[in-house]
């Protein structure tokens, strides 16, 4: 008579780390997000939380079994690479704790990883959701060395081989722009990067200040940036003339940004609008036709 045995278990393609910072109140709800996934590594880093609901419910998950990590606050660049320290799969997929993950999107991401070696990262389609009406945010197709130096249109929700992540360092730039800047530097080392048309991730808006805290630090940040990737600015006359980009892109980003005086959030419409497929831009005409 013959035993069965049980295969051992397959071990993750997919890390996915959560930096947690008094996000008790919705956690729980990016956690159940991957009850829909392939099975994954996950790690929390409680990143200095002071909020008692949040501290009591990282110690109820940590009793649970969940990987939670603690240490003080450092920022979510810094609770990323802790997480991204602590696994070892081979792609890394990075989830803000207010934000949720769309059934299956893991594997699709994976997937497309495995079955193109020369991508570093994978994104899909964007929702978003929360004080503001939900609606799609159109997302780059490609790491372009040249549209990245102008305007980030990449999630930051996007899956990593792990290798490359660490050839450039991970997310090391504290503050705003950290996703910003790690693009860059994927960009200027000669990583390539791609989107699948396929939905990713909810992500969770905070109302219109989120946005306006935002743009009012831009110049200050952007300049951070071309200190950091002086080598990917100076190649930029080089990069547009090998840019895949369409000629719509090639055009408006520079005209959005040689306008002077232009109020952050307006010129961010513009590059969206620059940026925007060739339907969008019929809607949006017709639009303004109608006023």
């Amino acid at each position: 008579m013959s035993v069965a045995t049980l295969a051992p278990p397959a071990v993750p393609r997919v890390a996915v780390v959560i930096p947690c910072f008094d996000d008790g109140a919705t956690l729980r709800d990016a956690l159940a997000s991957l009850a829909h996934q392939e099975p994954c590594e996950l790690v929390i880093v409680n990143d200095g939380s002071t909020d008692r609901p949040t501290l009591e419910l990282l110690h109820e998950l940590a009793y649970d079994g969940y990987h939670v990590i603690h240490q003080r606050n450092r920022g979510t660049s810094a609770a990323r690479m802790t997480g991204v320290w602590a696994t070892s799969a081979p792609f890394v997929f990075p989830l803000d704790a207010d934000d949720a993950v769309l059934p299956g999107a893991l594997a699709a991401l994976a997937d497309t990883l495995e079955a193109r070696p020369r991508l570093a990262a994978a994104w899909g389609n964007v929702a978003l959701f929360g004080e503001l009406e939900r609606r799609e945010r159109q997302r780059a197709a490609t790491l372009d060395p040249w549209r990245i130096t102008y305007f980030n249109n990449i999630p930051y929700a996007s899956l990593m081989r792990r290798e490359p992540l660490l050839a450039v360092g991970g997310w090391s730039l504290p503050g705003a722009f950290q996703d910003w800047d790690l693009w860059m530097a994927l960009a200027e080392a000669g990583y390539e990067g791609a989107g699948i048309d396929a939905p990713v991730l909810y992500y969770r808006l905070h109302g219109t200040r989120q946005f306006a805290r935002g743009a009012a630090r831009h110049a200050e940040r952007y300049a951070i940036l071309r200190s950091r990737h002086a080598r990917l600015f100076a190649a930029r006359r080089r990069n547009w003339r090998r840019s895949a980009e369409p000629w719509r892109v090639r055009v408006g980003l520079p005209l959005a940004t040689a306008i002077p005086g232009l109020p952050q959030r307006q010129r961010h419409r513009l590059f969206t609008l620059a940026d925007a497929p060739s339907e969008a831009l019929d809607h949006a005409r017709v639009r303004l036709a109608r006023r």
